[in-house]
């Protein structure tokens, strides 16, 4: 295993109206020796309200990209609509 994805990783730092980007989870994980050397990748949206934070995340972990996947998705079936995207 070279890497973890979290879905729904915005839970991970929520807040109880809010996602805080700076939670002790995130400082946890990046002074773990064998963790903070892994891919993490974050799937960055919750139920909760604000909860989409792609683009939020800190700087160790990449993002699960939602919107890029489906509009890609969208192009090789031959939707239209995505040319413009």
């Amino acid at each position: 295993v070279d890497g973890f994805r979290f879905d729904l990783a915005s839970t991970l730092a929520r807040e109880f109206y809010d996602v805080d980007r700076l939670s002790a989870f995130f400082d946890i994980i990046q002074q773990d020796p064998v963790i903070s050397q892994v891919k993490l990748i974050a799937g960055p949206w919750d139920v909760g309200e604000g909860g989409y934070q792609v683009g939020n995340f800190p700087g160790l972990w990449t993002e699960w990209n939602g919107k890029y996947r489906d509009t890609v998705r969208d192009f090789w079936r031959g939707e239209p609509a995505t040319l413009g995207e």
